[in-house]
């Protein structure tokens, strides 16, 4: 709820809200079934790409992770071993399977409703600070 919590409130930064990614990993998910229906990467890859095509550059990484385990236990995402990566160990890369693209087309409909709520929000909102 906005305005309550640690870290929010009276006496923690003026009352306003500051980013936290709790809130706003829901949408992220859906960014990155994208990229990964686009083409298979590895965790950090994809914090690149969120970085370079969404603008998410304040992400944790480990946020990333931790969502990649979540989709894989959801049975969204194959992961496998690249073994012949460049430098360093070996990378799990993941990849999108039927059940996650079918994830991807529930999140593309939930996402376009969202859009309609934020520009509804914007709009209402814009006309409160004009009064």
């Amino acid at each position: 709820m906005p305005g309550r919590g640690r870290g929010h409130g009276r006496g923690h930064g003026g009352g306003g809200l500051r980013p936290r990614w709790g809130r706003r990993m829901r949408v992220v998910e859906p960014l990155m079934l994208l990229l990964l229906a686009q083409k298979s990467a590895h965790g950090y890859r994809l914090v690149e790409q969120l970085a370079e095509d969404f603008g998410i550059t304040d992400l944790p990484p480990q946020t990333v992770y931790r969502a990649l385990q979540e989709m894989e236990a959801s049975g969204w995402l194959s992961p496998t071993w690249d073994m012949d990566g460049a430098q360093g160990p070996p990378r799990k890369v993941y990849r999108l399977t039927p059940d996650g693209e079918a994830a991807l087309e529930a999140w593309s409909t939930e996402m376009e409703q969202l859009g309609q709520m934020l520009d509804a929000f914007k709009d209402a909102y814009s006309r409160f600070r004009s009064r």
